[in-house]
């Protein structure tokens, strides 16, 4: 048991997800080029560890990334060096995405501070869709959806230092660059199947991508009206990391030849929410 006046580091992460099984925990120098001064991998299965370093102000990091090779720790001497590492889709899961945070800690013998693990991913929700083309030529017909994906989906970020979260690759630049998902281990992050007819009674998909945040991400419904190819490419509003958008869609025109060409005025009404990612639970680390 730590002696009765130690304060915890309490670090939380999101209670839909499962706890990650390892956290991995950087202490640097705050000054100069920040030289790392400790680093160690907690189990978040026990229920407390210890986090140890030397006295002074220090910048604690916590890192929760499975797919990383543990062998690149090694390179790790400055904060600098951590802020290269990167967070990738071909690593990331719906269910259990890549969770990063950092805190300063004030000098003393024990510190206390909360530390909030959180994903750098944005969620896309297709809450409900529906068609109606009434004063159109083709009123009374609908849409047939085949697919949906996303376009200059952030592939990979950095999510620390400067402008963390920024992605710096993408996916679909503008079309499906469907040889380049299928390599993920989970396309459904970007890529899913279609909806089918899609009419004037509203449905309820409730279908969820997921991406990098960054300019210019859409979300294309690709189909057909009266057989001819057309595209729904959905303009999102700023995305962020640990944001959920919540979309509600009402397509009243025919789509466009192409998915990176945007539709006529008046095609598609949106209705956009952000909404919080989910709430969090707590895991105690005594420092």
């Amino acid at each position: 048991m730590p002696p009765a006046q130690e304060e915890p580091i309490v670090i939380a992460w999101g209670s839909k997800s499962p706890a990650p099984e390892t956290v991995h925990l950087f202490f640097f120098d705050t000054l100069g080029s920040q030289l790392l001064d400790a680093y160690q991998q907690v189990n978040t299965i026990e229920l407390s560890s210890y986090g140890l370093s030397r006295s002074g102000v220090k910048r604690l990091v916590a890192l929760s990334d499975p797919g990383a090779e543990t062998s690149s720790w090694s390179r790790i001497r400055t904060y600098g060096d951590l802020c290269k590492h990167s967070f990738s889709l071909e690593r990331e899961s719906a269910l259990s995405p890549l969770l990063c945070g950092e805190v300063l800690l004030e000098d003393g013998a024990s510190r206390r501070a909360q530390l909030y693990l959180h994903p750098f991913l944005s969620a896309v929700r297709l809450r409900s869709v529906s068609c109606d083309f009434s004063g159109m030529p083709y009123a009374g017909s609908s849409f047939f959806c085949t697919r949906l994906f996303l376009t200059y989906a952030g592939a990979e970020c950095l999510p620390l230092g400067t402008g963390g979260g920024q992605p710096v690759s993408w996916l679909n630049p503008g079309y499906l660059d469907s040889a380049a998902v299928s390599r993920l281990p989970e396309p459904g992050l970007v890529w899913q199947e279609g909806l089918g007819e899609v009419g004037r009674s509203r449905l309820y998909p409730g279908r969820t991508f997921y991406c990098y945040p960054g300019a210019d991400t859409h979300l294309v419904l690709e189909g057909s009206v009266n057989g001819i190819l057309c595209y729904y490419p959905i303009p999102l509003p700023d995305l962020a990391p640990n944001t959920c958008v919540q979309l509600d869609v009402s397509l009243c025109r025919m789509g466009s030849p192409d998915p990176d060409t945007p539709t006529v005025g008046g095609a598609i009404v949106l209705e956009a929410k952000v909404l919080p990612w989910e709430e969090r639970e707590s895991y105690t680390v005594t420092y």
